[in-house]
């Protein structure tokens, strides 16, 4: 192997954009300069290597920088583009990516690009859920929560250049039918599994229409769809929300926030705050970032001592999961909520 085929092995590995000319010289042994300097001016006329305008140049003419031309490098360009014009491939897919690849990276998402091209030219007009865009191209419904949406990412398209309208996933929630004749809807929803799973089999006698497992930042994004999954579209909801005491906890309440509209007023469920003080709050969570207007909100919402308390454990950077409160906590919690959430006719 010479000296040019073993330079263009090691730039095909390197994996950079731009290489600097002493880095290429450590691949080899000293004193063969003559050898390299040809290696280096072959690659250069192959259109592997561009020079890099004001680096400078050695004694020997060579520039001190080069730019690395990948789809030279890795001769798919023609291939790439030969398969494009032979396919007819929509113009709408952005194919540069697969210039800078080794080959066989186009050739294992080619069938996939073919499939998704022919889809692109039927000039589909109607927006569908991601899973039923995913069947209609690649007849799995799946493909497109996972590996496909690295190829999108490679072709620079959109969920939106595929017609794929948002459908956020549905409330995981259980109902109480004893409730279900009243004018207000009270509703509780906790972030995690474990109070959602120790509160369920009390729903019944608490006097609220629905116990609402959170998932964390999911519930930001489904909770407008809460009247109407409810059945009961025009009535008033209230939503009582209650989720781990950090900074992230707050941000998904204020998120959740956010969906309030006419009918649907989302509040802070003080007394499963409240409750959190009797404990010894745990160090974490330091990476966390602060937010000083979500606490300021919390703080007002809970008042005065409390938020100081509240303030403090943030600052020494300590939390309260919600895994904190034991089941007898929760209820007793839950329970003061609906004394004084106001009426429940």
């Amino acid at each position: 192997m010479d000296m040019a085929e073993t330079m263009h092995r090691f730039l095909m590995d390197c994996g950079k954009k731009t290489i600097l000319l002493e880095q290429m010289q450590t691949w080899f042994p000293k004193g063969e300069y003559d050898d390299f300097r040809l290696a280096v001016l072959q690659l250069m006329q192959e259109g592997c290597l561009e020079a890099v305008r004001n680096s400078g140049t050695d004694y020997g003419g060579l520039p001190r920088k080069f730019r690395i031309n990948r789809g030279a490098l890795f001769q798919s360009a023609e291939v790439i583009q030969r398969d494009a014009i032979r396919h007819a491939l929509s113009a709408r897919m952005n194919l540069r990516y697969y210039y800078e690849q080794p080959l066989p990276v186009w050739q294992e998402d080619f069938p996939y690009i073919c499939r998704l091209s022919d889809w692109m030219k039927t000039g589909v007009a109607r927006a569908v859920s991601l899973q039923q865009r995913s069947w209609d191209i690649f007849h799995d419904e799946k493909y497109l929560t996972g590996p496909g949406m690295t190829l999108l990412h490679r072709l620079k398209l959109s969920l939106s250049d595929l017609k794929i309208k948002e459908e956020p996933d549905p409330l995981m929630m259980a109902v109480n039918p004893a409730t279900s004749a009243r004018t207000v809807f009270h509703h509780l929803v906790v972030e995690n599994k474990a109070p959602y799973y120790a509160l369920v089999p009390f729903l019944r006698g608490s006097g609220f229409f629905s116990l609402v497992f959170g998932a964390g930042w999911k519930i930001t994004a489904n909770l407008k769809e809460l009247p109407r999954q409810t059945g009961h579209a025009d009535a008033r909801h209230v939503v009582w929300y209650f989720g781990d005491f950090n900074w992230e906890g707050l941000r998904i309440w204020l998120g959740a926030s956010e969906s309030a509209s006419d009918n649907l007023f989302v509040q802070l469920a003080v007394p499963f705050y409240q409750a959190y003080l009797h404990h010894e709050a745990p160090s974490g969570k330091e990476n966390q970032q602060a937010d000083e207007i979500v606490l300021e909100s919390f703080v007002q919402t809970v008042g005065e001592p409390a938020g100081l308390r509240f303030r403090n454990i943030l600052v020494h950077q300590r939390y309260y999961p919600q895994e904190a409160l034991a089941q007898d906590e929760l209820l007793q919690a839950w329970e003061e909520l609906a004394y004084g959430a106001g009426t429940f006719r």
